[in-house]
């Protein structure tokens, strides 16, 4: 598959072609079909001092998308094949209160 990598330590990033991933106990497998840029991203483009620091090369970059659901792991609960999925720019705990009340984007800032 088609993948954006960090493959220098030098501004820039590459298309590279990877293998596709497999599907763990507790994974969704995802067929992307839209993208978007972050500012993350550029940081990482023109391998900046937060880059330099943070980022490991090489690296697949990119983690703002919209797909459709193509594998789910045993483990997965609530998710179906074909179905639209996105994923959410913050992390989550899973186990905190706005986590265990359904909401686990609904942090206060």
């Amino acid at each position: 598959m088609k993948a954006l990598s960090k493959l220098k330590a030098e501004e820039g990033i590459w298309m590279t072609d990877v293998p596709e991933p497999e599907v763990g106990h507790n994974d969704l497998l995802i067929k992307i079909r839209k993208t978007a840029i972050c500012g993350t991203d550029v940081h990482i483009y023109n391998w900046d001092d937060w880059s330099q620091k943070t980022i490991p090369v090489p690296m697949v970059v990119g983690h703002e998308y919209v797909g459709e659901v193509v594998g789910i792991g045993q483990e997965v609960k609530g998710v179906k094949i074909g179905e639209r999925v996105s994923r959410e720019g913050q992390g989550t705990c899973g186990h905190g209160r706005t986590c265990r009340g359904g909401r686990p984007t609904g942090w206060r800032t």
